[in-house]
């Protein structure tokens, strides 16, 4: 770029390579793996003294000595070395990861206590608290146990519905298109002993699943029911699901076969 006056592009280059002069000119002197030179202006009288290290030009200071640090800090009010403060800002916020520590304590000596390291945590731990919430609505069981059967619900393969019209799965007044799967985790559900066989099943069909399919597809396609039916389970304890697994019958096996087949899926 051709400096050609005062707003041209290339005056900013001749402005650069002014006011670099004699960093590259100390730069020449030093050894030849510096690639970095740090220079700041000493803003009140100084002597030199106690800095025998100190490379000064005019106002200018080029580099850092041991004592330089932590005497300017003190100058201006800080605690201690700002060079410490820098490190710990980027160890913390730009690395984000340990320098010369272990991860434990970069963890609870550099992050635990950083300010801004915990305004930064507070939505992520807030968005873990509300997924672990939306885990555990999803994985317990969230139908009603009832004694005897409402003739005005409607059948499903695994419950009885009061609300199809209603579901939570589903646009308002569309009617539920959820999985049957899903009614163990629906408000709507009507869980009755009628139904105890074949949810007896399910879960004994599920665990034989789990050993024949992939672990990612196991966790997204059927887990989530499993452990609701595990809750149930445990809900109506094991005398009444000893007593439903031998209630099976070959219509609920047949259901059973063609709801997880996805015969029933839309």
């Amino acid at each position: 770029m051709t400096d050609s006056g005062a707003d041209s592009s290339g005056r900013l280059i001749t402005e650069a390579l002014e006011v670099t002069a004699h960093a590259r000119a100390l730069l020449e002197q030093l050894d030849a793996d510096v690639d970095r030179l740090l220079i700041w202006r000493q803003t009140t009288p100084h002597d030199g003294q106690g800095y025998p290290e100190a490379v000064r030009i005019g106002p200018f200071g080029l580099g850092v000595d041991e004592l330089a640090g932590g005497a300017w800090a003190r100058s201006v009010g800080l605690q201690g070395s700002p060079l410490r403060r820098l490190r710990k800002t980027v160890n913390v916020l730009h690395r984000r990861g340990p320098g010369q520590n272990t991860q434990d304590s970069h963890d609870s000596v550099y992050v635990v206590g950083e300010p801004q390291a915990q305004q930064a945590a507070v939505p992520v731990i807030a968005d873990g608290a509300l997924e672990a919430v939306d885990a555990a609505r999803r994985t317990v069981f969230t139908a009603r146990l009832t004694s005897d059967a409402n003739t005005r619900d409607r059948q499903t393969v695994t419950a009885g519905c009061a609300g199809w019209e209603h579901s939570p799965f589903s646009p308002a007044g569309q009617g539920c298109a959820a999985s049957f799967l899903l009614c163990t985790a629906c408000p709507n559900a009507r869980i009755t002993p009628v139904h105890h066989p074949r949810l007896a099943h399910l879960l004994n069909a599920l665990d034989h699943l789990r050993g024949v399919v992939e672990p990612g597809v196991w966790q997204a396609d059927w887990a989530d029911a499993h452990a609701r039916l595990t809750d149930l389970r445990g809900r109506l304890g094991e005398p009444v699901w000893q007593v439903a697994l031998e209630a099976v019958t070959a219509s609920d096996r047949t259901v059973i076969d063609q709801l997880m087949q996805g015969d029933f899926d839309l």
